[in-house]
Parts: C-alpha cells; sequence; structure tokens
C-alpha cells in the first residue's frame, strides 16, 4: 500500500498550491471551529514519502487561514497516523 492510499483511508486529500507545492490535507472541527490539517514533510517543501520519514502538521482555520496549532517534531507519518 502507498503513502498515498493510506493517507486516503485517513481521510486525507492531496492538495497543491500555483507555486507547485504540496501537502496533504484534511478537513475537521477544531474546538467549534471550521478547520483543516496539513501534513507535510519535515522540511515543508512538499509530501512524505515514507511512512517513517518526520513530518510537519499544522492545524489552520478554515475561513481565516490562521494557524491555529503546530505539532513540532512529529517523529514520523507513521506515528502521527497512529495517534488520530
Amino acid at each position: 500500500m502507498t503513502v498515498e492510499e493510506i493517507m486516503k483511508e485517513h481521510g486525507f486529500r492531496i492538495s497543491a498550491s500555483c507555486a507547485g507545492q504540496a501537502w496533504y490535507t484534511k478537513f475537521i472541527d477544531y474546538n467549534g471551529r471550521r478547520a483543516y490539517i496539513t501534513v507535510m514533510d519535515k522540511e515543508g517543501e512538499g509530501l512524505p514519502q515514507l511512512l517513517d520519514e518526520p513530518v510537519a502538521v499544522v492545524i489552520y482555520d478554515l475561513r481565516s487561514g490562521d494557524e491555529l496549532e503546530k505539532y513540532p517534531d512529529v517523529d514520523s507519518l507513521e506515528s502521527y497516523l497512529e495517534s488520530l
């Protein structure tokens, strides 16, 4: 099973900017607000390629785009997914 298939099973989809940067996103309810989670590789340059690589995880407000919470030092994509 690929990383993309695993992320899809957890409700994430691929999103991309017009600059070519890509990340996984998932819409959620966060403290009564509509929000979304982004998951990228640790450098913030694109999609994680392996389950054991570190990732950057951030929750944003859906309306304003403001950062609501950042998860520092997520050791691996697999450990993050297990925490869901």
